[in-house]
This record gives structure tokens, C-alpha cells and sequence, in this order.
């Protein structure tokens, strides 16, 4: 575990503990109890709790067995208040140590100089590109190999074609192979990136691609983290990949293990992540020589930015997004052909289907929750497909007096994809995870079966009661 990582993951328990023995437990007598410090192992299966009592020896006494006896509670608590996958089993030694308490002011005086006390908007406006690190052993595997698979996630967006693109033209650029797999009927704009054609294969190749012998040396999923995400026709020869790694901003979720690799939820989109991957291998290492990043990789994670960030306008946005851009276009990106390409232009079938979406439009809970609806009814009748469907959120974001969307897209006769945005400033990661999905505080997903009436009857009342 990384020790600033390892010494935030301490200070955090210490306060959530603290607070918890002052109001969450019933005893009152542990209120005397003054958490001292707390050490995590390295792989976070305990926590060595600190303690000490401002009181008489019996009120140690008996503060010693109220601590044993609420270990469980203050152990299922902290899951919850800091939302921790599996919380660390509490083990309480008594402190009666001044050097302790010193140690701890130093600790706490050092991660205040870092910003730690700062409230989580500031510290997301003080972030700087170069704050985005990206994994050395991720950086290793991108060196070493020497063919690689890019897919990005099935139904993909701008973000994650844009990315993925500009990923294999740095691989190609370090004398690798590298190939990033197209899905069927891609929106409209897409033709138009940098290396579009020549970057990418049909996924109906994969098979072939591997009996062939042209099996890669690692698979990078991007913008998504595990290998289930990509279209099903591609998920059983992605499967014999021994080597997978993912380049995502959207936090884990569910119960699997995501991949190895970069998992950045403050970043606004995986393209970001990929320009701070590409600017690092750019640089050479090992004898590997530098090379520079050209036009075509500039201008495809700028396609991946402004779509992902709504054209600059979701919350998700931060100063470190426009000091990228500022770099893209100093670097001769035509950011507004892009933005017109990528974000605005729809072929006819995608604004026919537009069109009976917006006829759909409902409103609950005194408009305070919109909801929108994309079946296959709606696809067959006019032509359209499901990534034509890239873009309707931000519409109906822009509805005055709405706090919550959710937009139902049909995967299957009941299989229904739930993206969820906040642009009144709620939580619809919470909700999604509710329904075993993920995402971001203004932007989640979740994958619900059943009927579509009663999905949306569902999500509403779990966006209503976040308020």
C-alpha cells in the first residue's frame, strides 16, 4: 500500500471512529474514549485502533469491554461512511503514550500543509494535469509488448473510441502493433477521427485474427474496466487474452475485480488518462527512443474530452480540462470542426429517433425527475441504432428545474441499460449502485431486466428519495 495513501486511510478512520463513538453507539460512557491513532496493514484486513480514556481506572476498565463488545458495529459502520469494499477487523490496544499523541499532531499537521482539510471541490480545482499519474506496471506492459488488442466498451461513446485510437497510434508510433476493434454501426462522426479506418478492425475479426496466429501480447480495455463490458460476439476470444488491462474513469463497481491498470474517477473522461499515458511513454525509456505526439493522437483525445465533458458544461469538468485543451489546440487541434463533428452532427436516422425520444419525455415527482426512453420499436422504425442515442442526455439535462435523468435504452426484449445525470447537483452514483451499477456523483449506470414500466418506477422512486 502506498504510504501517503496508507497514512489518509488511517487519518480517515481515526475521525470516522471518533465520530461514531461520540454519537453512534449507546453507551455513553465510551464518549470518553479519545481515539489516539490508527495503523493499517498492508493489505487492509486490520486496523490496530489506539485508544485512550480521560477518566478513572474503572472507566478504563469499562471502556476496554465496550470497545470489544461494538468492534462488529463500528466495523460495519465504517464500510458504509467511508465507503470501504470490506472494512478492516478493528483490533483496540490501549495507548497511554504522549510520544503517540506527538506523533499523530505531526501526521495531522502534514497531511493539512498537503490540503487533506480542504473540502473535495477544492481540492479537484487544484489538481494540474501532472497530478494525473498514471501506474508505472500499466506503463511496463505497454512497453514490453508487442502486439496489442484495444477495445473499448460496447456501444461506445467518443471518449472511448477517441482514446483508444490515440493510444494505438502512440503504440504505433514505438514500433508496435496495434489495433482497436470496431463495433457494428458506429455514430455518426466517428469515420471522421484520425485513424478511424485504418486503426480499426470489425470485432468479427477477433476470431479469425486468433487462429491465425496474430493472438496479442496484453488486452486494454477502454473506458471500462472489465472484459464483460465489450460486445458479447467479442467476449470469448477476449477471455483467452491472458494479459488484460483497462484505462477507465468511472468508479468500480459491482462485485468482480476490475482489471489491472489506471482507474481515475476525478478525471472527466479515459481520454485525459490516455493523453498523461501517451506523454510518458512519449518520452522514451530503456533504449525505447521518444517520439512525438503527432496531430492524429491530439485530435482524437480531444474528441474524447469535449464529449465527455458535454462541450465543457458537466460538473465533471475541472481546470485541469482546459489546460489539456490548451495543449491539444497548441498542438494544431481544430476544436471546433472536432466539437461539430463528434458532438452536434447526427445522420438523418439519428434525428428521427431524436425526435420520438423527445416525444417521450416524462416528468415526476413536480418535475423534479425526467425520464426518457429509446426501445427497439423506436430503432426498427427509424433506422437508427442504439450509439445514435450519444448526446440525448445532455439535451435533457438542460430542462430547467430538472435534478435528475434517467434515460432508458433497450438492450434486449427486457433488458434495459439506465444511464443516470445530476444536473441539480444529486448523487445518482448511490442510486446506481442500489441496482448493482456504478459511476460518477452526476453521471452512473446501472443494466436492469424486467419491464420497462416497472424499471422506470423503480428508478424514479430511488431518484426521488435522494431528494
Amino acid at each position: 500500500m502506498d504510504p501517503y495513501k496508507g497514512v489518509k486511510l488511517n487519518h480517515a478512520i481515526q475521525r470516522a471512529l471518533a465520530e461514531l463513538l461520540q454519537q453512534g453507539v449507546k453507551d455513553p460512557r465510551l464518549s470518553l474514549v479519545t481515539i489516539a491513532g490508527v495503523e493499517v496493514n498492508r493489505d487492509r484486513s486490520v486496523a490496530r485502533v489506539y485508544w485512550s480514556v480521560t477518566g478513572s481506572e474503572e472507566d478504563t476498565v469499562h471502556c476496554e469491554r465496550g470497545l470489544r463488545r461494538a468492534a462488529r458495529f463500528l466495523q460495519g459502520r465504517l464500510g458504509d461512511m467511508l465507503r470501504l469494499r470490506e472494512s478492516p477487523q478493528l483490533r483496540f490496544v490501549r495507548d497511554d503514550s504522549l510520544d503517540r499523541g506527538f506523533g499523530i499532531d505531526a501526521v495531522l499537521k502534514e497531511l493539512e500543509a498537503h490540503g487533506e482539510f480542504e473540502d473535495e471541490k477544492t481540492r479537484r480545482r487544484r489538481l494540474a494535469l501532472a497530478d494525473l499519474r498514471p501506474p508505472a506496471d500499466l506503463l511496463e506492459a505497454l512497453r514490453r509488448g508487442r502486439r496489442f488488442w484495444l477495445a473499448p466498451h460496447e456501444n461506445p461513446d467518443p471518449d472511448a473510441v477517441g482514446a483508444a485510437l490515440a493510444l494505438a497510434g502512440a503504440l504505433r508510433a514505438m514500433d508496435r502493433e496495434a489495433i482497436v476493434f470496431a463495433y457494428p454501426d458506429p455514430p455518426a462522426g466517428f469515420a471522421a477521427l484520425p485513424g478511424f479506418p485504418g486503426l480499426t478492425t470489425p470485432a468479427a475479426e477477433a476470431e479469425a485474427r486468433w487462429a491465425a496466429g496474430q493472438t496479442p501480447d496484453a488486452l486494454i480495455m477502454i473506458d471500462c474496466h472489465r472484459r464483460e463490458r465489450a460486445p458479447t460476439d467479442l467476449a470469448g476470444v477476449l477471455d483467452r487474452v491472458q494479459q488484460a488491462w483497462c484505462v477507465d474513469h468511472h468508479l468500480v463497481s459491482g462485485r468482480r475485480q476490475p482489471l489491472p491498470g489506471w482507474i481515475e474517477p476525478v478525471a472527466e473522461s479515459s481520454s485525459t488518462l490516455v493523453f498523461r499515458v501517451i506523454e510518458e511513454l512519449s518520452r522514451g525509456c530503456d533504449g525505447e527512443p521518444p517520439f512525438e505526439i503527432d496531430l492524429d493522437m491530439a485530435t482524437n483525445v480531444f474528441a474524447g474530452i469535449v464529449n465527455d465533458s458535454g462541450g465543457f458544461r458537466f460538473p465533471s469538468t475541472l481546470p485541469l480540462t482546459f489546460e489539456l485543451a490548451h495543449r491539444l489546440a497548441a498542438l494544431g487541434v481544430e476544436t471546433a470542426a472536432v466539437t461539430e463533428i463528434t458532438l452536434h452532427r447526427r445522420s438523418r436516422a439519428a434525428t428521427a429517433l431524436l425526435q420520438r425520444v423527445l416525444a417521450g419525455y416524462r416528468y415526476h415527482g413536480d418535475g423534479r425527475v425526467l425520464t426518457l426512453r429509446a426501445d427497439r420499436t423506436m430503432l426498427a422504425e427509424t433506422g437508427a441504432t442504439l450509439a445514435d442515442t450519444e448526446g440525448m442526455l445532455g439535451l435533457a439535462t438542460a430542462v430547467a428545474g430538472v435534478r435528475y435523468v434517467a434515460f432508458l435504452k433497450q438492450l434486449g426484449p427486457q433488458q434495459w441499460r439506465v444511464s443516470l445525470r445530476s444536473p441539480g447537483g444529486g448523487d445518482v452514483e448511490a442510486v446506481a449502485a442500489r441496482f448493482g451499477g456504478g459511476g460518477h456523483r452526476a453521471a452512473a449506470g446501472c443494466t436492469l431486466v424486467g419491464d420497462a414500466d416497472e424499471i422506470e418506477r423503480r428508478v424514479v422512486d430511488a431518484l426521488l428519495e435522494q431528494g
